[in-house]
């Protein structure tokens, strides 16, 4: 049996002189056994440590070696050079050990030997410690405190002075607690003086509610003392450095101390003044500084490093326990941007500098809206602008103003928006806008008041959004920011024209022709493939193209009056008025080319002429004069061809250069003058408008500024409609005396001027009247001037035999 033996070489250990011990693997074993005794490797980090009473002894258990330790023993140098045991048997799990017998102011040195199942560890390193003469006072300050300086760099620490209440130690490390704050540290240290932290020396671990850090610095004990039960019977440290998220770390640990310690408290780190206006004064705001330790301390507040803006006033010095003082900033922000300033403080403190951190956020207030313009369209106002800078603010949006009989009501526009529309018509009192825009500190100044022409022209189109049925609205002239939405306007309208007066629409739905007169919709015909239609000069009758029982394209008149229906013919289409209010322009698909051709308007019409030089005319139209054609030549990219009304050769205008030269529409501005021209190309749609006459004399073509320009909407057809009076019916034919009533009810006219095959006769009313006409075709033409820059032109030819 191999106990007897363990227990002889454990027994020659103890009794051995240092220079006599030998380990337990060197004992001779019996031949007739291979086994190899390993004794464990020797105890490391013995460190002494003041008890109460005595001298403490701390070590670290073995690493390595053989089986698990069962004991250790703590030997003592003898007086005569001898090591003696001086614990006894100490059990398998303990690491410290206090020598209570050591008299006041000795000193005692000590090693330390682990013993397991084989044998006995070579002795530690030795340890000295020396006891004081007089134990340390036990005081009552029970403190650990945090100062973070959250006023100055980034931390996610904050000041805290708590009482310490609780204590918990490990095998190797002990915690001291105190409200928020955890402080983990060796369990036991040698004494006063300065001990390393971090990756080089002690671990020390700093908890502020559930984060924590490693702290890298310094821990300096001025007092330190344990009991005999291994608690911490008195201390008074000081600790500092960094941690990860905290560059700038210090406090104070007290523990049953006497000694005093100092803390600021800064009721409000970082002041922040918030937003304000550019311009303007802030009164001062203030940070309290309390001082919450024990000794009176000297608060020295350093003068501001530039920041001529800021204001500092204080009246910190000499503060003692329990008092506070106050820092107090004013702040005159004179631009916008976002100011800050740090204020210094010197104190006695272990950190001895600390700050306070001022910052504003100063606002400018926004632009006034610029290039406000406000149009009108015969149903609603359009009104534009262009945003100007939002300051260093985030935009809240635009306020529109309107006033009627000094009686204003505000709309709210959002920010990305530029433009804004409700209904308004000519009938409605004078009215005023005026808007301004408002960042989320302030609004910038009012623009001055615009009011809106009562609209004598507008474009009426078929508009089409995304997702959603076509429906009509009406665009400002000269140029439309948006479309103004027509009031209860049907969804789903495919086509539509204006009538003789410029104010009422025939327009097409499905397979039905409906008109808009004076507000009112009514459906006048219901019949299959019902397309293009036309109201004649006098307004009593429309054309349209439909579509027969052999699916041929036919064109009907139909009366208002008694909604009876004629049908012109077969394999025409796209009917066009003429200016005799007796016959129809028409395509004629019957013929070669499909030419346009002049039929009477009436049941099985008559062909009258082919208009020469019209092969192949597509989207063509008659200016209000009655003396152009305008059509997009079949098969041709950007081209506008212009021809005289009764044929001829074609001037042809090139406009492949635009943006789009898919021409997907046409239209005479009410005068005469303009083509508009509607453009397609890669979802942008371009209503934009030339001066014929420009064309037809030579001279460079100039689209000028587009009436509509648009990446949203499509434009599946419009017609440009006007204001004008209305000529009523004459015979084909007369004699040499006429008389022509026309009819400008309704309309706000300076003056109406007539004109006879082109030579004025000055101011007219209804009727017109001539007498001793010469045989052939005349031309009377009624120019309503309405004041403006806008003349609406109607024209009657008719014929004296």
């Amino acid at each position: 049996m191999r106990r007897p033996h363990r227990l002889l070489t454990y027994a020659l250990v103890l009794s051995l002189p240092l220079s006599a011990a030998v380990p337990a693997a060197a004992v001779p074993q019996s031949s007739s056994r291979l086994q190899v005794d390993v004794a464990p490797a020797a105890p490391s980090a013995v460190h002494t440590f003041p008890v109460v009473g005595g001298i403490g002894l701390a070590w670290a258990a073995p690493v390595g070696g053989g089986g698990a330790v069962q004991s250790y023993v703590v030997q003592s140098l003898r007086s005569n050079g001898a090591w003696g045991d001086a614990s006894k048997n100490l059990p398998a799990g303990t690491t410290s050990w206090v020598d209570a017998r050591v008299k006041a102011g000795g000193s005692g040195t000590y090693r330390v030997i682990a013993v397991n199942a084989d044998g006995a560890s070579q002795p530690s390193a030795p340890a000295t410690g020396t006891r004081p003469a007089t134990d340390p006072a036990v005081g009552t300050t029970d403190v650990l405190t945090v100062d973070a300086d959250p006023g100055g760099a980034s931390t996610w620490l904050a000041d805290e002075v708590s009482a310490q209440d609780t204590e918990a130690s490990t095998e190797t490390t002990r915690t001291l607690s105190a409200g928020t704050v955890g402080i983990t540290l060796p369990r036991f240290l040698s004494g006063a003086g300065s001990v390393a932290l971090g990756a080089n020396g002690s671990n020390f671990v700093l908890r502020q509610k559930d984060a924590q850090c490693a702290l890298e610095g310094t821990l300096n004990v001025t007092e330190l003392a344990y009991t005999a039960d291994l608690r911490v019977a008195t201390m008074s440290a000081t600790y500092s450095g960094s941690c990860a998220g905290a560059a700038s770390v210090y406090g104070e640990i007290r523990v049953k101390s006497t000694r005093p310690f100092a803390a600021i408290a800064v009721d409000t780190p970082r002041v922040d003044f918030g937003k304000v206006f550019a311009g303007t004064q802030r009164p001062g705001r203030h940070a309290t500084l309390t001082n919450v330790g024990t000794t009176d301390l000297v608060l020295s507040v350093q003068p501001l490093k530039g920041g001529s803006a800021w204001l500092l006033r204080s009246g910190c010095g000499i503060v003692r326990p329990g008092n506070s003082c106050l820092v107090d900033m004013s702040l005159t922000a004179t631009y916008a941007a976002e100011y800050a300033q740090d204020v210094e403080i010197l104190d006695g403190t272990s950190r001895g500098t600390r700050h306070v951190h001022f910052s504003a956020s100063v606002y400018d207030r926004p632009d006034m809206p610029g290039k406000i313009t406000v149009d009108a369209t015969y149903s609603g106002v359009d009104l534009s602008w262009t945003p100007g800078s939002w300051g260093n603010a985030t935009p809240v949006g635009f306020v529109v103003r309107r006033t009627v009989d000094g009686v204003d009501t505000t709309f709210e526009v959002a920010p990305d928006q530029t433009h804004w529309t409700e209904p308004w018509t000519a009938a409605s009192r004078p009215v005023t806008y005026q808007m301004w825009a408002v960042n989320e500190f302030e609004p910038s100044l009012e623009s001055a008041r615009v009011s809106p022409i009562p609209a004598s022209e507008q474009v009426t189109a078929v508009i089409r959004r995304p997702n959603e049925p076509a429906v009509l609205g009406s665009l400002a002239v000269p140029k439309a920011a948006q479309v103004v939405p027509v009031e209860h306007a049907p969804a789903g309208a495919t086509e539509v024209t204006s009538g003789p007066n410029g104010v009422d629409v025939a327009y097409v739905v499905a397979n039905g022709l409906w008109i808009r007169q004076q507000g009112t919709d009514t459906l006048v015909r219901s019949t299959p493939g019902i397309a293009h239609p036309a109201w004649s000069p006098d307004g009593t009758r429309i054309a349209f193209s439909t579509t027969s029982d052999d699916s041929t394209t036919c064109v009907d008149i139909l009366t208002l009056s008694d909604s009876s229906a004629v049908r012109v013919g077969c394999n025409l289409d796209h009917p066009i008025w003429h200016t005799d209010n007796h016959s129809l322009i028409v395509q004629d698909t019957s013929l070669s080319g499909s030419p346009l051709a002049r039929v009477d308007a009436a049941e099985q019409g008559a062909r009258l002429s082919v208009i020469e030089g019209s092969e192949g005319a597509t989207h063509a139209v008659l200016s209000p004069r009655g003396d152009w054609l305008a059509y997009v030549p079949e098969g041709t990219l950007g081209l506008v061809a212009l021809l005289p009304r009764d044929g001829g050769t074609a001037t042809v205008a090139d406009l492949a250069y635009v943006q789009g030269t898919t021409i997907a529409d046409l239209g005479w501005d009410p005068v005469g003058n303009r083509v508009a021209v509607l453009t397609r190309t890669a979802g942008r749609d371009i209503l934009q408008s030339f001066n014929v006459w420009d064309v037809l004399g030579g001279g460079q073509l100039d689209l000028g500024t587009p009436l509509y320009n648009t990446t949203t909407e499509q434009v599946d057809d419009f017609n440009w409609q006007g204001h004008n009076v209305v000529i009523g019916d004459t015979p084909a034919t007369t004699g040499p005396d006429v008389s022509i009533p026309f009819d400008r009810s309704g309309l706000s006219v300076e003056s109406t001027e007539c004109y006879l095959d082109g030579e004025s006769i000055g101011t007219c009313t209804s009727p017109f009247t001539a007498s001793g006409l010469s045989s052939g075709p005349h031309t009377l033409q009624v120019l309503t001037n309405f004041g403006t820059a806008y003349f609406g032109y109607a024209t009657r030819t008719f014929t004296v035999q």
